[in-house]
C-alpha cells in the first residue's frame, strides 16, 4: 500500500478483500519507537465474529501488515 497519513483512516470503512465488512476505523496503534503503524482499532459492525483478536471494550484489532488498498473502502486481508 502506498503511504498514508494514520490520521486520514480514522472514520474509514473496512472491508475484507473478500467482501466482509468489518466496521470503521475508530483510532490506531502505532510503534512510537520506529512510527510504524500496528493495529486499527474498529467499532466493529453487527458482524459476530470476524476472525480478528478484539480488545476488551469490544474493538476489532486488526494489523497494520493486513492492509492491502485504500479506495471506497479500506482493504484488509482476511485473517490468517
Amino acid at each position: 500500500m502506498d503511504t498514508v497519513l494514520a490520521s486520514s483512516l480514522a472514520g474509514d470503512t473496512v472491508m475484507t478483500t473478500d467482501g466482509l465488512e468489518l466496521g470503521t476505523v475508530e483510532n490506531v496503534t502505532m510503534n512510537v519507537k520506529t512510527g510504524e503503524l500496528a493495529y486499527l482499532r474498529l467499532d466493529p459492525d453487527s458482524q459476530p465474529s470476524s476472525g480478528f483478536d478484539r480488545t476488551e471494550e469490544g474493538q476489532l484489532l486488526i494489523p497494520a501488515d493486513r492492509v492491502e488498498a485504500k479506495q471506497d473502502y479500506l482493504l484488509v486481508a482476511p485473517p490468517r
